[in-house]
């Protein structure tokens, strides 16, 4: 090898090792920007016609999916997905016709229940509701408290989503 072909290999070397440095050193500058992460604006659970929300019960291993459409109206209708250790548990209960429907296979089948008797759901999701409405600050991903010795953290906080009418629908 010449003189000249180690000149020409040094020189291509010296390119890339300078277009990898410069490319570094763009990639750090455009992360330690100066503008600041936008704060997110507080959601408030009052200001919502339908929510969403996971309730787990971490005292007796239980997970609840919860869900409401029109929410505090008197046409609510809630649905809860109780998860026990791997058993899904469905129901969905109409206020309008005090209707309720319940599914021991996760919501592929359903069958009439008995509305006094599931209503329990409602006054449980709507403790749920309650807690966040009074105690969540409307931008954490989740808020933790405990009631009657049982440790919640409910996550996922959903306001208005945007529910298929299939979500609820029992046949």
């Amino acid at each position: 090898m010449n003189k000249k072909t180690i000149y020409i290999i040094v020189a291509i070397l010296v390119v890339i090792i300078v277009a990898v440095a410069a490319a570094a050193l763009l990639m750090n500058n455009s992360e330690t920007s100066d503008t600041p992460t936008p704060t997110p604006e507080p959601v408030s659970i009052t200001d919502g016609d339908s929510l969403k929300f996971t309730a787990t019960d971490n005292t007796n291993e239980i997970t609840y999916a919860c869900a409401v459409k029109d929410l505090n109206a008197n046409d609510e209708i809630v649905r809860i997905d109780a998860d026990m250790s791997g058993t899904v548990y469905s129901y969905i209960l109409n206020l309008d016709d005090s209707t309720s429907y319940m599914s021991t296979d996760a919501g592929a089948t359903w069958k009439k229940s008995n509305f006094t008797e599931d209503s329990v759901y409602i006054v449980m999701v709507h403790d749920f509701v309650t807690e966040l409405q009074d105690n969540w600050d409307g931008t954490s991903a989740t808020y933790s408290y405990t009631a009657d010795g049982i440790e919640y953290v409910i996550s996922n906080i959903n306001v208005n989503p945007t529910f298929e009418d299939s979500f609820f629908a029992t046949s």
